[in-house]
C-alpha cells in the first residue's frame, strides 16, 4: 500500500513537506513527553483521552504528510494543515491545565510559525486553538495550575529555544527557495523579452519583404498591362486598318477585270498604287508602334487621314 510506503512518499516530497513532517513529529513528541512528565509531577492518573492524544501524536503528522505529497506538494495545503496543529495545541494546553508559562510558549511558538510561513493572511485561523481547548472542558471541566515545577519550566524553555531555531532555519530555506525562483523568473523574463525583440525584428523584416514583393508584383502587373495593351492595339490595327486597304485592292482588282477602256484601266491601276501606298503606311505605323510604343490614338488618327483620302479617290472611281 502506498500509504505505508514511507520511502516512496519521502522521495516524492519536497523540502518543505519533509521539514513539516519532522518538525511536526518533534513538536508532537515533545508535547507527549511533556504531558507524561506533567501527569507524573502532579500525580494525575492516565486515562483513555491521554492515550488517544498519544495516538494522535503518532498518526496525525504522517497522515498530513501523505495528503500533502498526494496533492503534489501544494504549499497552500501545507499551510492550511496548520489548523490541525492549532486544534492539537488547544487540546494539549487543556490537558496540562493551562499551565501558564508552557501554555504561553506553546501557543506563541505555533502562532509565530504560522506568521513566518503565511504572514497575517487569514490570521483568524488561530481561533481553532480555543476550539481544541473547549473540547477538553467537556471532559475535564475548567482546571488551571499556577505552581510551575522547575523541570516543567526547563522543558518549556528548551522547547521554545529549539522551536524558534527550527523556524528560523525553515524560514531561511524558504527565503533561499523564493530567491531561486525569483532568479529563474527574472532569467525567463529576460529570455522572453529577447525572443520578443527577435520576433519583432523578424516581423519587421517580413513586413519589408512583403512590401517589396507587393511593389514587384505591381511592377510586373503594370508591365503585363502594357504588353496586353500593345497586343490589343496590334490586334486592332491588324484586324481593322490592314483589312481596309486589302479589301480596297481586291475591289480594284475586280474592277480592273471588267474595265474595257484603256483610260479606265489606267485610272484603276493608279488607284491601286494609292492603296498600296496606304497599305505601306499602315505597315510602317505597326512597326513604329511595336518599336517605340507610340500612342495608338495618334496612329489611328494618321491612318484614318490616309484612308479618308483613299475614300475620296474611291468615290471618284465609282463615280466614273
Amino acid at each position: 500500500m502506498h500509504f505505508l510506503n514511507i520511502r516512496y512518499h519521502w522521495e516524492k516530497s519536497d523540502f518543505f513537506g519533509r521539514a513539516s513532517l519532522l518538525f511536526r513529529y518533534a513538536a508532537y513528541l515533545f508535547n507527549a513527553i511533556f504531558l507524561i512528565i506533567f501527569l507524573d509531577v502532579y500525580s494525575i492518573q492516565l486515562d483513555v483521552w491521554h492515550y488517544f492524544s498519544f495516538l494522535v501524536a503518532v498518526l496525525l503528522p504522517y497522515t498530513l504528510f501523505i495528503y500533502y505529497v498526494q496533492e503534489n506538494n501544494d504549499k497552500g495545503i501545507g499551510i492550511r494543515q496548520n489548523m490541525f496543529d492549532f486544534l492539537v495545541v488547544g487540546w494539549f494546553v487543556g490537558l496540562i491545565h493551562l499551565l501558564y508559562i508552557p501554555t504561553f510558549l506553546f501557543i506563541l511558538g505555533l502562532v509565530s510559525n504560522y506568521v513566518a510561513s503565511r504572514g497575517f493572511h487569514k490570521f483568524y485561523r488561530i481561533l481553532v486553538i480555543p476550539v481544541g481547548y473547549i473540547l477538553t472542558l467537556a471532559i475535564y471541566g475548567f482546571q488551571i495550575k499556577f505552581d510551575l515545577a522547575d523541570q516543567m519550566l526547563h522543558l518549556s524553555l528548551a522547547y521554545a529555544l529549539i522551536h524558534f531555531i527550527t523556524i528560523a532555519y525553515i524560514s531561511y530555506r524558504f527565503s533561499k527557495s523564493v530567491q531561486l525562483v525569483n532568479k529563474k523568473v527574472t532569467i525567463q523574463q529576460r529570455e522572453i523579452i529577447t525572443q520578443s525583440e527577435e520576433l519583432q525584428s523578424l516581423n519587421e523584416s517580413l513586413t519589408a519583404l512583403n512590401n517589396h514583393l507587393e511593389e514587384k508584383v505591381m511592377e510586373r502587373t503594370q508591365e503585363l498591362q502594357r504588353k496586353n495593351e500593345k497586343l490589343a492595339e496590334y490586334t486592332f490595327i491588324n484586324g481593322h486598318q490592314l483589312r481596309a486597304p486589302v479589301a480596297s485592292m481586291l475591289g480594284l482588282c475586280n474592277l480592273l477585270d471588267y474595265a474595257e477602256e484603256v483610260d479606265e484601266k489606267e485610272v484603276i491601276i493608279h488607284k491601286l498604287k494609292d492603296e498600296v501606298k496606304i497599305l505601306d503606311i499602315t505597315i510602317k505605323e505597326i512597326r513604329l508602334k511595336l518599336e517605340t510604343d507610340k500612342s495608338i490614338v495618334d496612329q489611328v488618327k494618321e491612318i484614318e487621314t490616309e484612308h479618308s483620302q483613299f475614300e475620296k479617290l474611291r468615290g471618284k472611281i465609282w463615280g466614273m
